[in-house]
């Protein structure tokens, strides 16, 4: 969530949402009474001299006095539904109703002139936290490689090629065969660090492997070689090497740099705490809850996609509220990764206990 403005004056903030998450966090500070403020498009119907209607679309920034919000978990969308208190052109439309939909990188203010202290502090958690981190690993072992991206929003694979298959009789041919892919390879990643800035390149597989790949960087591309920070060692590559060093502890050092190790090794850890001692955590939604009221709750994971079912549920919601306040820690696990998958299979919510709870048997 990027923080564009604060306005005590006017008791509101302007921020642009960046991911999913971001659309819920919207959901949950937005009340019933605020305005909210956006751009959007209206088809206006104009007639003529000539007695013709005619009909444009025009941009307008429409403020809404919110009368009910709702979230899609389906389609991953949130609404502000009510009545147009403002427009930035007159096209009419005061009194009418109109629902805005924020969507990611668009802006959007919020006012309250009941509620500012809580949309100020909403503000303030994104402005003054830490800028996230963002890295490149590249994994490649004998059949192929692969890079990806490393981000506070997610884990996205921006290149991926296999090596072609060459029979015994062909063997001499594969030092250049695969200079042909590794060429392609820094094509992408120059590509990529000139549209997306400066970024840490970290490599990935079995040894043999970067060091053929670290030798073709220091005699093809040493803009790129210089910006590797480190190797690690893991026993295959491509997409799985990468989910493997996720897994391992290889990235380790990272792991409070960008939110997808971070989600990762709370996951492990907290697979490790259940398989030692089952009662010290919580599976599921009603043991969570069940531990949360007997004040045992240590920290909350949830995956992203359990969240979305259940921002809206007044049960779960007393959690959040809680987390909001710093009740309780919790951490939304981003969805697409395997750590998200794992706390699903578990139903998508878990917690670690401060103490033994036999909570199967209350």
């Amino acid at each position: 969530m990027r923080v564009r403005r604060v306005s005590e004056v006017k008791r509101s903030v302007s921020v642009v949402p960046e991911s999913g998450l971001d659309l819920l966090n919207l959901f949950r500070v937005v009340d019933v009474g605020d305005v909210v403020f956006s751009e959007t498009r209206r088809e206006v119907k104009r007639e003529r001299a000539s007695g013709r209607m005619d009909s444009e679309r025009v941009s307008v920034v429409l403020g809404v006095e919110v009368s009910e919000k709702w979230v899609d978990p389906f389609m991953r969308r949130v609404g502000f539904r009510g009545r147009i208190v403002y427009e930035s052109k007159p096209l009419d439309l005061l009194g009418k109703h109109h629902t805005i939909r924020p969507q990611p990188g668009q802006e959007i203010t919020i006012q309250s002139r009941r509620r500012f202290d809580k949309l100020r502090a909403f503000a303030e958690s994104f402005r003054g936290g830490r800028v996230g981190g963002r890295f490149i690993c590249v994994a490649l072992d004998g059949d192929g490689v692969a890079a990806a991206e490393f981000s506070d929003l997610g884990l996205r694979t921006i290149f991926s090629k296999r090596f072609p298959q060459l029979d015994k009789s062909m063997e001499a041919s594969r030092g250049e065969a695969v200079g042909e892919v590794f060429g392609e390879l820094v094509q992408e990643l120059r590509r990529y660090l000139k549209e997306r800035g400066e970024a840490e390149l970290i490599l990935l597989g079995p040894q043999i492997f970067l060091e053929e790949f670290q030798g073709f960087l220091r005699r093809e591309a040493r803009d790129l070689a210089a910006k590797v920070s480190g190797t690690g060692y893991v026993s295959v590559g491509r997409e799985e090497g990468v989910r493997e060093a996720m897994r391992s502890g290889v990235l380790e050092r990272y792991a409070e740099v960008v939110k997808p190790l971070k989600d990762a090794r709370e996951v492990e850890r907290f697979l490790e705490v259940m398989a030692r001692d089952p009662e010290r955590v919580a599976v599921g939604l009603e043991e969570v809850l069940k531990a949360w009221r007997l004040g045992a709750v240590e920290k909350i994971l949830v995956s992203e996609g359990f969240l979305w079912e259940h921002v809206a549920d007044e049960r779960f919601s007393s959690i959040l509220d809680a987390a909001e306040t710093g009740g309780v820690e919790l951490q939304v696990l981003l969805d697409g990764l395997e750590a998200s998958e794992k706390v699903k299979g578990l139903g998508g919510v878990v917690a670690f206990l401060r103490y033994p709870l036999p909570l199967k048997q209350m």
